[in-house]
């Protein structure tokens, strides 16, 4: 199996990082978007994008993403990063992270991050 693998430098190179993006789909029209330090810079960006027939059956973003906190003897590392406008980029919880794995056929455990 092969896999798809994003070092910590380029991880950390936002200008790199936020062109490269992630989509896994289903077979009902849902999918998940987003860049691979899971930055939302597009509006079709979401963990959850789905077509909603109630609403004319377009799609709809359902879960645009979530924060994650990591506690480590007493501290808190937020792990996401959000962008606002003027590039203005926070938490940048990015740099934690050493590795991205992900495989080129999507199974149940398809991506894997690892945190400094």
């Amino acid at each position: 199996m092969s896999y798809i693998k994003f070092e910590k430098g380029q991880i950390v190179n936002l200008e790199y990082s936020l062109g490269r993006e992630l989509i896994r789909t289903n077979r009902a029209g849902s999918y998940a978007s987003t860049t691979i330090v899971e930055c939302n810079t597009r509006k079709y960006h979401g963990l959850l994008v789905c077509p909603v027939d109630e609403l004319g059956g377009g799609r709809f973003v359902l879960l645009s993403a979530l924060d994650v906190t990591v506690l480590n003897n007493n501290q808190s590392f937020n792990i996401g990063i959000r962008k606002y406008k003027g590039d203005y980029f926070s938490p940048k919880g990015h740099k934690y992270l050493k590795i991205l794995q992900l495989r080129s056929f999507p199974s149940a455990h398809s991506v894997s991050a690892v945190s400094s």
